[in-house]
């Protein structure tokens, strides 16, 4: 019964390591995927256009040294922070950002 409880203890820890080992940061700008880097809308700050394009159907993504990142998550907490630095925590799969966590970064 020890053995057994034991062996289920050990495969626990190993598979809450396993989740922490593949939580990821990255910082860069909070925008759109359909604008990215440079923004359509004339004569408006940049987060009225993330904002604006997210209403007609374009994705968070966090642009970060070149690449593009498309999150996942809650869009209700991406939308303060849109057109902002920020630093975002979780699970990258290629270039899909399960986001864990967001913040504004400096």
């Amino acid at each position: 019964m020890k053995t057994k409880l034991s062996a289920v203890l050990a495969l626990a820890l190993v598979f809450t390591l396993a989740s922490f080992a593949s939580q990821t940061a990255v910082t860069g700008i909070l925008t759109d995927d359909m604008c990215t880097k440079k923004h359509m809308m004339p004569g408006k700050p940049n987060a009225d256009c993330v904002r604006e394009c997210i209403k007609h159907g374009a994705k968070y993504v966090v642009v970060s040294g070149g690449k593009v990142f498309v999150l996942k998550g809650n869009p209700e907490e991406f939308s303060p922070l849109a057109g902002k630095k920020v630093k975002i925590t979780g699970e990258q799969k290629g270039d899909t950002f399960t986001v864990a966590s967001i913040e504004a970064a400096q």
